[in-house]
């Protein structure tokens, strides 16, 4: 496990990612729990590692067309 993995919040997750920024959107991945968090009493943060590895498991190829 990385000892130096950098916790951000929601504020920063949208600035990092835009197409994170909506509130409803991140709260709705959330609730699903399709969206990694780590939860601190009740604060939620993000592992930016996670999320960035999450990002990458969304991505849809683009068919070859040929």
């Amino acid at each position: 496990m990385d000892k130096h993995r950098r916790l951000i919040d929601r504020k920063c997750l949208g600035q990092i990612h835009p197409a994170l920024a909506s509130k409803w959107r991140v709260d709705w991945l959330i609730r699903t729990r399709k969206i990694p968090i780590v939860r601190i009493g009740r604060s939620i943060f993000f592992d930016q590692s996670e999320i960035e590895a999450w990002i990458e498991g969304q991505k849809i190829p683009a068919c070859g067309g040929e």
